[in-house]
């Protein structure tokens, strides 16, 4: 139910932007209400937040997005991978985990062009979170700074050891396209990890992606997550939240991971899609805490 539209709800506003190899990157945009409407009064404050795998904006993000934006005055931008929802690009493909990176640099530059000295944060759920590890951490020539990181139900990749050992896989993997592609750098197009979505909802839902190529799961998924997560404390404020009843990870052991006193906490009663509703209003709170970020810093 959670990937349903509900019609009673008015569409997000919108933007196209252009990456840097002049694929089209769709954005929708959760603008607050105006200060008179808002009862925060929230500052200047924006996050960009990427979807899981397999997934696009509109499919299970759309309430935490309006809620961010409506009740705590946060704009949200929801992007689509390259690849997925409505961007362009080979299906579930990139030409290179660092083009995804770049796609990133792309869409924080328009929100910070579209609202100039905003509180700009990024997010991510699931492998959306592993994206944001990687790009904080791994990407070298980031072109704009961001104040802090939001990861929600995060997949830290298989090197972390968070998966439940009794969980359904969710992907099935191909281990030998990865290797190959590690040794000789020749299959980074081929089509290596399966989502197991139900059929009828890939046929219903053409913004849905059925695979990520060798590219795309290298792109989203830490290599090193205990190294990156330590470096991503240090340096940035990080939140994160993850479902009690989640069915893929173990919440305890992804919590480990944040330390230096960034804030980590287990919900109760959610599982891995069902923490998308109502978790706004932690989120809300945490970004209140903040402050304004030490532009030194």
């Amino acid at each position: 139910e959670i990937f349903v539209h509900k019609k009673d709800q008015a569409p997000p506003d919108s933007a196209t932007i252009i990456a840097s190899d002049g694929v089209k990157l769709f954005v929708a945009i959760y603008e607050p209400l105006s200060q008179q409407e808002n009862i925060n009064e929230t500052n200047n404050i924006s996050l960009v937040l990427y979807h899981g795998g397999g997934c696009h904006s509109g499919a299970g993000y759309q309430d935490l997005a309006r809620n961010l934006s409506q009740t705590i005055g946060v704009a949200v931008y929801l992007p689509d991978l390259r690849g997925h929802g409505a961007s362009g690009g080979p299906r579930g493909d990139a030409p290179s985990k660092e083009q995804v990176w770049k796609d990133v640099d792309s869409v924080l530059e328009f929100v910070s062009l579209r609202k100039p000295n905003t509180i700009l944060y990024l997010g991510g759920h699931s492998s959306g979170g592993g994206l944001v590890v990687n790009y904080a951490t791994k990407h070298a020539n980031k072109r704009l700074n961001i104040d802090g990181c939001i990861l929600v139900a995060p997949e830290l990749g298989y090197r972390s050891g968070t998966a439940r050992s009794d969980r359904n896989d969710f992907a099935r993997v191909n281990a030998l396209a990865f290797i190959v592609n590690g040794i000789l750098g020749v299959m980074g197009h081929s089509k290596a990890v399966r989502f197991e979505y139900p059929p009828e909802l890939l046929a219903s839902d053409a913004g849905m992606v059925g695979f990520n190529t060798v590219n795309m799961a290298n792109a989203i998924t830490p290599e090193t997550p205990k190294e990156q997560m330590h470096q991503l404390c240090n340096k940035k404020p990080v939140g994160l939240w993850i479902g009690a009843d989640d069915e893929l990870f173990v919440p305890e052991k992804v919590t480990a991971f944040v330390e230096n006193g960034n804030t980590a906490e287990i919900v109760p009663e959610k599982n891995h899609l069902g923490i998308l509703i109502g978790i706004y209003s932690k989120i809300g709170l945490w970004i209140q805490r903040q402050g304004k970020p030490d532009p030194s810093a």
